[in-house]
């Protein structure tokens, strides 16, 4: 299973602490898709940055937002349907870099 494959089952599943065993110490996540369910972009440095944001959405969401219609176009670009509270939003997230481990450097997650 590629790297993007597990992150996609970790958002599916509401899995925090899996998600960010995903990501390098210092990975990056860079996420501006939310502006268009009207919330702040986020932008978390660090894999303990990352569990603790996810603990905290995943908790007020009431469980992992629901996320549809998976494209993976190749190894580093997926492509999918999120909902957040009563927005769908299409959103393309691309892997732009990945340390010796295959662990998550660079992963931004735009609004299509």
């Amino acid at each position: 299973m590629t790297i993007l494959e597990q992150y996609i089952e970790c958002m599916k599943k509401g899995d925090e602490v899996a998600l960010a065993d995903l990501f390098n110490e210092y990975g990056v996540l860079h996420d501006s898709s939310v502006i268009k369910a009207g919330m702040d972009t986020i932008h978390l440095e660090g894999r303990m940055a990352v569990e603790m944001m996810f603990h905290h959405k995943f908790g007020f969401n009431g469980g992992p937002f629901p996320i549809h219609s998976v494209k993976y176009v190749g190894d580093n670009t997926v492509w999918y349907f999120i909902t957040y509270h009563d927005h769908v939003v299409p959103v393309t997230a691309f892997l732009s870099e990945t340390d010796e481990n295959g662990k998550i450097k660079r992963l931004n997650i735009y609004p299509l």
